[in-house]
């Protein structure tokens, strides 16, 4: 038996639009058991990936893009929440948001390690 089924909400900020961010991504989703979508949200220059699977695979997925970022792109900042998971299959490129991403996710008990500079 697996782990549980968990879903994460994550908001990246920092210089992470227009590097190909998106792409990248959505190569290490690839590599792994998980499924969802990942956006720009403007007018804050903000990634938001929403992530679902098993929750060493959301753990793992999400600690490699936040350790290889595209070459271009600077992480400032990364807000995660958990969700209740919707049980979606595949990992697409979902439209650009419009909404306002000032307002982080709640506040999650799994943070995630930022990058070392």
């Amino acid at each position: 038996m697996g782990d549980p089924i968990v879903r994460q909400v994550v908001r990246i900020a920092g210089r992470v639009q227009a590097v190909g961010f998106r792409d990248r991504v959505l190569e290490i989703a690839d590599d792994y058991r998980v499924a969802g979508t990942v956006r720009n949200l403007r007018p804050n220059d903000v990634l938001e990936i929403d992530v679902e699977g098993e929750a060493g695979e959301v753990d793992r997925f999400l600690e490699d893009v936040a350790r290889h970022p595209p070459t271009f792109a600077r992480i400032e900042r990364i807000e995660r929440a958990a969700r209740q998971p919707r049980n979606v299959t595949g990992f697409t490129r979902a439209a650009t948001g419009l909404e306002n991403a000032t307002s982080a996710p709640p506040e999650s008990d799994a943070p995630i390690a930022y990058p070392r500079d």
